[in-house]
């Protein structure tokens, strides 16, 4: 015999007997979770209405975790011009589940995204989570602002601009 026909008569005789030697009930994978995993606060916006240019809108914030005693809530917009951010609930514990009610008032067609962010303690860990929502009158068309100044006739560079925040 030639040295391929005994390397491959020796890997079906292991393949065969590997074959043989499991159960036949046995699982041929591990199993795992199909789901995307998620994170450790889970975070959901509902607005009570279609929003209006002027009026104020109800708007509930639910956040779910093992702990929700040490949960805060931080809420934000894009542009304080054409969403106001009014009145905020104190948090009310109900089923696992801590919510807040925040008052909004969209005052420009453009309208803007609110930012909700929940934060606490989990397992001794600072954790957080945040979502953006669209409040928009409806038919209105999100203003467009130019983030980009386009390159000087001859050629040169693009010069791209981005929005900063500096927290101390």
């Amino acid at each position: 015999m030639t040295a391929p026909a005994i390397a491959l008569a020796l890997v079906a005789a292991i393949v065969t007997g590997a074959v043989a030697a499991a159960p036949l009930d046995a699982p041929v994978a591990a199993t795992h979770e199909e789901a995307k995993p998620s994170g450790p606060i889970a975070v959901d916006v509902r607005l009570a209405a279609v929003p209006a240019l002027g009026v104020p809108l109800t708007v509930t914030v639910t956040a779910r975790a093992e702990a929700i005693d040490r949960l805060e809530l931080e809420v934000h917009t894009d542009d304080s011009v054409a969403l106001v951010i009014g009145a905020q609930s104190s948090p009310v514990d109900r089923a696992g589940a801590r919510s807040w009610v925040v008052t909004v008032v969209p005052t420009r067609a453009s309208g803007g995204n609110l930012s909700v962010v929940v934060a606490g303690e989990i397992d001794g860990v600072a954790q957080a989570q945040s979502v953006t929502t669209k409040v928009r009158p409806a038919g209105a068309v999100p203003s467009v602002r130019a983030l980009s100044i386009a390159p000087a006739e001859g050629g040169g560079e693009n010069l791209s601009l981005l929005p900063v925040e500096e927290r101390f």
